[in-house]
């Protein structure tokens, strides 16, 4: 039966998250206490209370260069490995989708877990619309600036004005409000990352950081005019010393560094009037972040 969860489902529900994403208890028990809710979640269940499977929503702002639309992002579709191929999370989807409708969502958006779930959510509906340019460079190629550059310590709750502001000329941009953009500086902050934001010859701009394994500084999001990427990589590269730096860019982030273009998260229609630009409004690439990914 697929209905709304509830408060004494809770143990099963974070066995279920911490089996199907190989989650720690920690992180688990971090990520229930900030962001999941009863309310936006839908579960199945063969017994009453002891739930099989399990997904979750929040509704978000999408802007684009003529206005904006409701949407949804769908997150932790997961269920049990023994009842798993019996296509229950398809029936859970279909449900969710009228759910969000009368929410009044004009689309849905979701990040697959892996490559070989962009097929099985495409075969729901869902077509790959965000990705990002996967930049990686090495320590020894990154050179000392001539400009010093601070970098500042941050949040991005704080930096939400020019976070809009940056990416606003996209053709489709999940803006976030500011409870989820305090939940993704947490977020980032208990897995060892922060939010810095700099000046450069008068431009401002932030970068999202987190420290990975094998000595790599993962840049999960990026605003910064073209011209001070090699300024930041150095001072970057004096904070942390690491041995190699990945930033995630916009699709047309215009650099000469080589990048490779990354799928990254998956839209679903319901309004198909709001689908496609206005003519001569195509805007930027679209650009979403900050998801459970």
């Amino acid at each position: 039966m697929i209905g709304r969860a509830n408060e004494t489902m809770l143990p099963c529900l974070k066995h279920i998250w911490q089996t199907c994403f190989d989650d720690t208890p920690q992180g688990t028990d971090f990520v229930f206490s900030q962001l999941l809710h009863p309310e936006r979640m839908l579960v199945y269940t063969l017994q009453p209370d002891q739930p099989v499977a399990m997904l979750n929503w929040r509704m978000l702002p999408f802007t684009t260069p003529y206005g904006a639309v409701t949407g949804a992002y769908i997150f932790g579709v997961a269920t049990l490995p023994e009842h798993r191929g019996k296509g229950i999370s398809r029936r859970m989807m279909a449900r969710l989708h009228d759910v969000l409708q009368q929410e009044g969502a004009a689309l849905s958006c979701l990040i697959p877990a892996s490559a070989s779930l962009f097929s099985f959510y495409s075969a729901q509906g869902f077509e790959p619309h965000f990705s990002y340019k996967l930049v990686e460079v090495a320590a020894e190629d990154i050179e000392p600036a001539s400009q010093e550059v601070t970098l500042t310590r941050t949040s991005l709750e704080t930096l939400e004005p020019v976070r809009n502001q940056a990416f606003a000329g996209c053709s489709l941009f999940g803006a976030w409000d500011a409870e989820y953009l305090r939940f993704a500086e947490r977020e980032n902050t208990f897995y060892g990352g922060e939010t810095l934001e700099f000046s450069c010859y008068g431009r401002t701009g932030y970068a999202v950081c987190q420290t990975r394994q094998e000595g790599t500084l993962l840049v999960r999001e990026l605003a910064a005019a073209p011209e001070d990427l090699g300024i930041l990589l150095s001072a970057l590269h004096r904070r942390y010393g690491a041995k190699r730096y990945q930033l995630r860019l916009s699709a047309d982030f215009p650099t000469r560094l080589p990048g490779k273009d990354t799928p990254f998260a998956m839209i679903k229609w319901y309004d198909q009037s709001h689908k496609e630009p206005q003519p001569g409004k195509p805007g930027k690439a679209p650009w979403f972040a900050f998801g459970l990914d």
